[in-house]
């Protein structure tokens, strides 16, 4: 897959759209597929007495977390595009931050909705003989923190879709600045649901903060990848300016993302009782996912690596490259990462067979 970036105007958007669109629709398919396997794969068997929740919930809980993750990410990657690109008076640049801010408002209005989904569902999945009533929802909100968080996020999202609508009346960088705050306040709640619920508490403030360095650089990593080459793919010059910074602050996020991931990864084994390193990582469904979100993270750093140090020196001098192919490819990666994620913040560190 090519794209000329000599071109002085940009291509029609009939030959733009496809290139654009690949790398986003390829993130959101590696998630969705990623997630979906895992879930299988993991899937605890039934046990005699015991009453399970429909396959449809003990699916839909992770693929509606794993959607309101990728919609949170994307609106939080487009709210970074004025800080990648400066704040020229170009039509061009207007044009992109109008296309921005109308992608954020879907992207928050979906962040919305999954969160709300993602109560009622899980909701279904703690009461699977009574199912979703008002009063079971009730219950669920006023003593799980995760519905909490979850419900906390998605008033967020509501602030985050009004600054939306607010750029597209007012296009301009200040409500980028204040879409990305609002963004990154959307993540803190939904910390409470994820690897870190079962931390020891030994280690608790040391891998909080590890965890919360570990969500916002992968966040930021995929976003601004998403939304630099999906809307700026048609602009060549404007490419030419925010892909360079953009790869800096990547490079950033991957050092953060593996150490902190580490760092969580090894806290979470060392400190459950039974797990034994380094067995566990190979008889555990919790050991099998981080072993393959490493596999994942080495494969984004090739990726990431060819590139940077291949491909925008190409990009930058206005040279016909490969670009959308390689960034789909690295962004099919990082969905697969999401989806592993959403997983493994479900899995507790017990041997597979257990």
């Amino acid at each position: 897959m090519t794209f000329d970036i000599r071109s002085h105007s940009g291509p029609p958007l009939s030959r733009a759209i496809s290139p654009a669109l690949t790398g986003p629709l390829a993130g959101l398919l590696g998630a969705v597929l990623a997630t979906w396997i895992a879930v299988w794969l993991t899937m605890s068997p039934p046990v005699p007495g015991v009453v399970l929740p429909p396959e449809a919930v003990r699916y839909g809980v992770p693929l509606a977390r794993v959607l309101l993750d990728l919609a949170l990410t994307a609106t939080l990657g487009l709210s970074l595009l004025p800080m990648l690109l400066g704040q020229r008076d170009e039509s061009a640049l207007r044009r992109v931050f109008d296309t921005a801010y109308r992608a954020a408002l879907v992207s928050a209005v979906t962040w919305l909705a999954a969160a709300v989904v993602s109560v009622a569902l899980q909701t279904a999945e703690v009461a699977p003989v009574s199912g979703i009533t008002a009063a079971t929802l009730a219950a669920y909100v006023g003593d799980v923190s995760a519905a909490q968080g979850l419900l906390a996020s998605a008033a967020v999202a509501v602030l985050a879709a009004v600054l939306a609508a607010v750029g597209i009346r007012f296009p301009g960088p200040l409500p980028a600045r204040l879409l990305l705050i609002t963004a990154g306040l959307g993540l803190l709640p939904l910390l409470v649901t994820g690897h870190a619920g079962e931390l020891s508490a030994r280690w608790h403030e040391l891998t909080m903060v590890s965890l919360e360095l570990h969500v916002y650089a992968a966040t930021a990593w995929a976003g601004g990848l998403a939304a630099t080459v999906g809307l700026l793919l048609a602009h060549p010059a404007l490419l030419a300016r925010a892909l360079p910074r953009f790869s800096q602050l990547a490079g950033l996020c991957l050092a953060v993302v593996a150490g902190s991931g580490v760092l969580n990864a090894l806290v979470e084994l060392a400190t459950t009782p039974g797990a034994r390193l380094p067995s566990v990582l190979v008889t555990s469904h919790y050991g099998q996912l981080v072993l393959a979100k490493a596999g994942c993270l080495g494969a984004l750093a090739l990726l990431g690596g060819y590139v940077r140090f291949r491909v925008l020196p190409s990009v930058a001098l206005g040279r016909r490259t490969a670009l959308a192919g390689w960034v789909a490819g690295e962004l099919a990666v990082l969905g697969v990462a999401f989806g592993l994620a959403v997983v493994l913040s479900r899995s507790g560190v017990l041997p597979s067979g257990d």
